[in-house]
């Protein structure tokens, strides 16, 4: 299933974390469900590939289609990451282009870097094609469930999306829908089960856990993908987009976050 995502942001001091992942995923039953027996074939081969090699981790700092801004963290192997080890330093402008994969500890999507561009100081990223871009073909696996978040952002979409790829032992991406008009489309036209072509950008938050045995307060990193549009498809199979026409896109623009407004209280 399609699984992309493409980024460009400012690389964060770079701290050399190398490791060799035994068990990288989590385990998660409902996810197997989402994997056929040849995805299981392929997944098994991919896995024990990339165990050999150890791992490079580095973060880039993202601003949203809305303004915001988040800290998305990067994995490479193999010469990916020897050339971003020589190549790339903090405070440099990179397109990265990968693929989402879950950490095996915590709650956070880790990108999977296939390909690395750095750019030039002065470059001037495109507000229509935007910093932060996913696309994912995927079932929808658990019930739409809405929520009032604050008053700030009063209403939320939530759903699991499967979307199974080498050797990701846990497919499953949490994914928020905001915005009243998006919130009814996908309530009126989709339910658990469907396939979707699903497109958004991915938002990482720190959020505050408990307090240590020194009282020292613990965070930890959240990640969802904040969806913008989808497409309903028959099927997840790529041969769905011959002809175009024959989709419905549903797309919303998302909206920017005034930040000379004042916060409202909670």
């Amino acid at each position: 299933m399609l699984n992309k995502i493409k980024i460009i942001g400012e690389v964060l001091p770079i701290e050399i974390k190398e490791e060799i992942e035994k068990n990288f995923y989590h385990h998660d039953s409902t996810s197997e469900e989402a994997v056929n027996d040849s995805d299981k074939s392929q997944s098994k081969h991919d896995s024990e590939k990339e165990i050999r090699e150890p791992w490079f981790y580095f973060s880039l700092s993202v601003t949203n289609p809305n303004r915001s801004s988040t800290i998305l963290r990067c994995v490479a192997q193999g010469e990916n990451a020897e050339r971003i080890k020589k190549e790339i330093k903090g405070g440099e402008l990179v397109q990265i282009r990968g693929y989402l994969r879950n950490e095996r500890d915590g709650r956070q999507i880790l990108i999977k870097v296939l390909e690395f561009k750095k750019l030039d100081a002065d470059f001037v990223i495109d507000k229509e094609k935007s910093a932060n871009q996913v696309r994912l073909i995927g079932k929808i696996i658990t019930d739409l469930q809405e929520q009032i978040a604050n008053k700030r952002n009063p209403e939320i979409l939530s759903f699991k999306l499967a979307v199974p790829r080498e050797g990701n032992k846990s497919p499953l991406f949490f994914c928020r829908v905001h915005g009243e008009k998006l919130i009814t489309e996908f309530s009126e036209k989709l339910k658990r089960g469907d396939i979707i072509l699903l497109e958004g950008f991915l938002q990482t938050k720190k959020i505050e856990g408990a307090i240590g045995e020194e009282s020292e307060k613990k965070f930890s990193r959240i990640s969802s993908i904040i969806c913008y549009g989808f497409t309903f498809l028959d099927s997840d199979s790529v041969s769905v987009f011959s002809p175009l026409d024959n989709l419905a896109r549903i797309i919303k623009k998302v909206e920017e976050i005034d930040f000379n407004k004042p916060k409202a209280k909670l």
